[in-house]
C-alpha cells in the first residue's frame, strides 16, 4: 500500500514538473543604452507589454537599460551563446550596415529600412547571422547628430580649426576634417572632462545625448546640422529567432513597430524639453544652411561609399537615401 502511495506520488511530481515546464515564459533579455524615462526605453518598455500581453504570458521580456549587460560587442557575445536575446544600440555588428552613417547618406530611419528591404541588404543580414549569429530585427529612433562647441557655428566657416572630439570611426574623423574641423578622437567617457579642460572646443552628438551626459554644462552652443541621422538597431540572437514559430517571429515584429510608435511621439516632446532647459542654462541654438556642409562632405560620400559597397551599389544606396520617405 506504501509503495503504491509513494508511486503515485512520484508520477503526481512529474506530471507537475512537466506542465511547468511546457507552461514556463519564454525568457527575453532585452539590453539597450537607454535609461528609465527615456524615450527609447520606455519604447523597449511598450516591446516587452505587446510581447507579454498579445502571447497570453508565453513570453517573459526583462528590459535592461544603461548599458546594464555591458557594451554592444559585449551583448553580442551574450547573444551570440544564447545568455541574452536582444540588444539595441548604434552598433549594426558589420560596417556594411554601419557604413550607412555616412554624412547626408541617409535622409530618415525609413530610409535604412528601404536599404535593408535590398537584395543587398538581405545579403548583409545574412552575413551578419554567419559572422555573429545574430540578425537585425529592426531600428529605434534616435535625434539626429548636432555640433556643440565653446563659440557659436553659425556657417560652415565656424567650424575652421575648431578642436571637435570625434568617435574613433574614419567616416567620422573625415566628416568633419571636410567640415573644416580638427577632428580629435577620443573615448566617450573622457570627452566631459575634455571639453572642461579645453582638450577639445565641441563635439557631435545626437541631442539626448547631450542633455544626458551634460556636455551643454561645458559648452556654448549647439549647431543644429543634422550632419548624421543614425537609428539604433534592435538586433535578435539568431538561435532564439530561429527557435520561434512564424507567429512569434510575426510577434516580435509587432512589437517593435509598436516600440517605435511609443517613441516616435515621446521622443519630439522630450527633445522639445531638453532644448528649453539647455537654453535656459544658457546654450545658444544656432540653425547654420546645411547646403555648403552637405556639398562638403559630398568627397566623403563617394570616396568610403565606393570603398564600402563598390560603385554600383553605392550608386543605387545612395538613390534610396535621397528619397523622401519619413
Amino acid at each position: 500500500m506504501r509503495k503504491t502511495v509513494k508511486t503515485a506520488l512520484f508520477a503526481t511530481c512529474l506530471s507537475v514538473l512537466a506542465f511547468n515546464q511546457a507552461n514556463a515564459a519564454t525568457e527575453i533579455r532585452y539590453g539597450l543604452w537607454a535609461n528609465q524615462g527615456e524615450a527609447q526605453y520606455e519604447g523597449a518598455m511598450e516591446f516587452k507589454r505587446v510581447m507579454e500581453e498579445e502571447s497570453n504570458g508565453r513570453f517573459n521580456v526583462t528590459v535592461y537599460g544603461g548599458d546594464q549587460l555591458g557594451t554592444p560587442r559585449e551583448l553580442f557575445t551574450q547573444m551570440a551563446l544564447g545568455v541574452t536575446q536582444m540588444n539595441a544600440s548604434g552598433d549594426p555588428g558589420i560596417k556594411e550596415i554601419e557604413y550607412l552613417a555616412i554624412p547626408y547618406l541617409m535622409k530618415g530611419i525609413k530610409n535604412y529600412g528601404a536599404v535593408l528591404d535590398t537584395d543587398f541588404g538581405a545579403e548583409w543580414n545574412r552575413k551578419l547571422v554567419e559572422e555573429r549569429e545574430i540578425r537585425l530585427l529592426g531600428f529605434m529612433p534616435r535625434n539626429p547628430r548636432q555640433i556643440s562647441a565653446n563659440s557659436e557655428i553659425n556657417s560652415i566657416d565656424d567650424l575652421k580649426g575648431l578642436k571637435l572630439r570625434s568617435p574613433e570611426r574614419d567616416y567620422y574623423v573625415e566628416s568633419l576634417s571636410a567640415l573644416g574641423a580638427n577632428p580629435t578622437p577620443m573615448a566617450f567617457a573622457e570627452v566631459y572632462t575634455g571639453l572642461q579642460a579645453g582638450v577639445v572646443d565641441g563635439q557631435e552628438n545626437p541631442i539626448e545625448t547631450i542633455y544626458a551626459a551634460k556636455f551643454y554644462e561645458v559648452q556654448k552652443s549647439i549647431a543644429m546640422v543634422d550632419y548624421i541621422k543614425k537609428p539604433a538597431y534592435v538586433m535578435v540572437s539568431n538561435t532564439f529567432w530561429e527557435g520561434l514559430s512564424a507567429e512569434d517571429q510575426a510577434l516580435m515584429k509587432k512589437a517593435n513597430d509598436a516600440s517605435n510608435a511609443v517613441i516616435g511621439k515621446m521622443l519630439p516632446e522630450q527633445t522639445s524639453k531638453m532644448i528649453e532647459e539647455m537654453k535656459a542654462a544658457g546654450i545658444a541654438f544656432t540653425h547654420p544652411d546645411t547646403k555648403p556642409f552637405m556639398e562638403a562632405t559630398q568627397s566623403v560620400r563617394d570616396t568610403l561609399g565606393t570603398k564600402m559597397w563598390g560603385e554600383e551599389t553605392y550608386k543605387k544606396i545612395a538613390e534610396i537615401g535621397r528619397k523622401d520617405l519619413d
